[in-house]
C-alpha cells in the first residue's frame, strides 16, 4: 500500500494486486463489502488516518474507490465538502419524501459552521447505527 494525504482529513490508499493478494482478498471483496472486504477496508482506513500525525475528527468518513489496471486507489475522507457529495447522491435513489429530508439535513450541514455540521452529522450517523441495530 502507498497513502499520500490529498488534504487535511482526506487520503488515498493505492493498493495493488499483490497487496489484495497477500490479503487474501479480490476486488470483488472491496465492492461487494464482504466481511474480508470489511477488515481490508478498516485496516486501510486507519494505516491512512494514522499517517497523517493528526487527530481525525472521527465523523463523515466517505470512501471513493478508484479502479486502475494494476490496482485500486481508496480515497478515504472525513471532509464535509465530500460527505454532502455523497448525500447528495444518495438523495437521487431515494423516494421523494425520504430524499426531502435528507436534502433538508444537506441544506443544514452546507451552511453550518464545521462544528455544527459535524454535530449533525454525527448525531445523522448514530440514528444510522441505531435503525441497523433493530434490524
Amino acid at each position: 500500500m502507498h497513502i499520500v494525504e490529498e488534504d487535511q482529513y482526506k487520503v488515498s490508499c493505492r493498493v495493488d494486486r499483490l497487496d489484495l493478494k497477500s490479503h487474501g482478498i479480490t476486488v470483488n471483496d472491496l465492492i461487494n463489502r464482504t466481511p474480508l472486504g470489511r477488515i481490508f477496508i478498516k485496516k486501510a482506513v486507519e494505516l491512512s488516518k494514522g499517517s497523517t500525525g493528526y487527530e481525525w475528527p472521527g465523523c463523515a468518513l466517505s470512501m471513493q474507490m478508484d479502479f486502475y489496471q494494476d490496482g485500486i486507489v481508496l480515497v478515504f475522507s472525513e471532509r464535509i465538502d465530500d460527505y454532502v457529495y455523497n448525500l447528495k447522491q444518495s438523495v437521487l435513489a431515494l423516494p421523494r419524501e425520504q430524499a426531502d429530508r435528507l436534502s433538508k439535513m444537506i441544506a443544514m450541514i452546507s451552511i453550518s459552521e464545521e462544528g455544527k455540521a459535524r454535530e449533525i452529522i454525527r448525531e445523522f450517523e448514530s440514528n444510522i447505527e441505531e435503525a441497523k441495530q433493530q434490524l
